[in-house]
């Protein structure tokens, strides 16, 4: 049943409502692609779909535009799957279930997928027939962009003739996005050795965290639930000596972990429950962010069979402990930051520990120092480290037409002018422009909160002047 419609324009309502019931995770765009297939193909559009399931569809000038230079619009297709504590949902078979309060959109115990659904709305809208005049168009909706832009890595830019573009994947409706930060993903995993014996162990949980995006949210002292639980391990290991049993947290490679949970072999029960005894005074002395004020950190006793020997659990200790969040700050010492690393995932089997980081920087050299560490640290345990999923950075022209464009149009729709900056977090944009010399590109907005939690939520007002500016833009360019 429509929800949205009495806020924004219909085509965008019913477009986001439409890529909203159909699930989009990423490695997993097959149904959302063959939404786009059949949406050009009943329109009679001309379109190509490669085998990473990136769709490119092409719309002719309006009357009289023909001989324009095209434009390019692009988002991504898939969207990052985050589920609430104790909410049950599968991704696999359900997209999300939309909800308003307001003036604002949200999904119901999931994320929204806002990025980059309003992006993609926004392109089937002017596709559709919403702009009554423009250039020729070439509209591009990526795969995979939220694990490593993986689906922009693979597409043929061959196809591609325009040289100006809009790329649509940034959640702030008054800032113009004119560069971004390249990162690196880095997994590695270290073998254990297990003890067995039977008796009770210890459970310790952390959840509650606010989390978050790990590039545009880093810098903003959210805590990550996994190096916390690292730091408890550590004072708890000053009163009493532990094994570890078991240790799980974090999920999407560009999230801040939210959850974390870890079972562990106190040698002295009473002495390990003494000091968990009063968990508010411990999380208080770590967790100093605002955002984090529904933080909870319980403890039960299991039964456990058997745990890691006292040399393996320093090994994951030691992982816990090494650098995350911001190393660098820029050299003027404004926002963004320049460089940092986030530990995402932590995984473990019988035989070993697995993890997962991910490090941004706009200088090539700073990755190389955050993978160099990290290939050192997998040394050092009996592992070796696999970089991969890198993109490069992308600094704009400083005399961008398009970005002066937008600024004019958003100006007579609003009445307000808006402002170019920097992110720290990946966009495709970087590699798109190292295929397409000369392009003139800039990233755009809407006002979008809490992107990658199941928090997320976006501003339907905000989406609807961004609408607006869009057709005037396409009117004037």
């Amino acid at each position: 049943m429509p929800i949205i419609r009495e806020h924004l324009s219909e085509r965008p309502a019913r477009f986001f409502e439409a890529i909203s019931a159909i699930p989009r995770a990423s490695r997993a765009e097959a149904q959302i692609a063959d939404y786009l297939v059949n949406f050009a193909s009943e329109r009679g559009l001309a379109y190509y779909r490669d085998a990473a399931n990136n769709v490119l569809i092409k719309k002719p000038a309006t009357a009289g535009r023909e001989g324009e230079p095209p434009l390019l619009l692009q988002a991504h297709s898939d969207m990052v799957t985050e589920i609430a504590f104790g909410h049950v949902h599968d991704f696999a078979t359900k997209g999300v279930e939309l909800q308003v309060a307001g003036n604002m959109l949200f999904a119901n115990g999931t994320t929204l997928g806002a990025d980059d659904g309003f992006g993609m709305a926004l392109m089937l809208s002017v596709l559709d027939g919403g702009a009554q005049s423009h250039p020729p168009l070439e509209c591009l909706f990526t795969a995979a962009e939220e694990i490593g832009l993986i689906g922009v890595g693979a597409f043929d830019f061959n196809r591609i003739s325009a040289r100006r573009m809009l790329n649509f994947d940034s959640a702030e409706e008054h800032l113009i996005i004119t560069g971004c930060c390249g990162g690196i993903r880095s997994d590695f995993s270290f073998p254990i050795t297990r003890e067995r014996g039977g008796a009770v162990g210890l459970q310790l949980t952390l959840r509650g965290f606010c989390g978050g995006h790990s590039g545009e949210d880093i810098h903003r002292g959210r805590a990550n639930a996994l190096i916390v639980m690292g730091k408890i391990l550590k004072m708890l290991r000053e009163h009493v000596r532990f094994r570890i049993v078991s240790f799980l947290g974090g999920d999407k490679d560009n999230a801040i972990p939210r959850d974390c949970v870890a079972v562990i072999l106190p040698e002295d029960m009473a002495l390990a429950l003494a000091f968990l005894k009063d968990t508010r005074a411990i999380l208080s002395s770590l967790v100093t962010s605002s955002d984090d004020s529904k933080c909870g950190l319980t403890a039960e006793t299991v039964e456990v069979t058997d745990a890691l020997t006292h040399e393996d659990t320093e090994k994951l200790l030691t992982v816990l402990s090494v650098r995350n969040g911001v190393f660098y700050q820029r050299s003027d010492g404004k926002e963004p930051p320049e460089t940092s690393r986030n530990l995402a995932r932590v995984r473990m089997t019988q035989e070993s520990v697995s993890v997962c980081f991910s490090s941004r920087s706009p200088f090539d050299h700073r990755l190389e120092e955050c993978s160099k560490e990290l290939s050192d640290l997998a040394s050092a345990l009996g592992g070796k480290a696999r970089h991969h999923s890198y993109y490069p950075g992308w600094e704009g022209a400083s005399d961008s037409p398009v970005c002066s464009l937008w600024q004019k149009c958003y100006r007579e729709i609003t009445g307000k002018d808006i402002t170019t900056t920097v992110i720290h977090a990946g966009l495709e944009c970087g590699l798109i422009s190292s295929k397409l010399p000369g392009l003139d590109v800039i990233s755009l907005g809407c006002n979008i909160y809490d992107l990658h939690t199941p928090a997320e939520r976006m501003e339907l007002d905000s989406l609807e002047r961004v609408y607006r500016t869009l057709l005037a833009f396409l009117k004037a360019c």
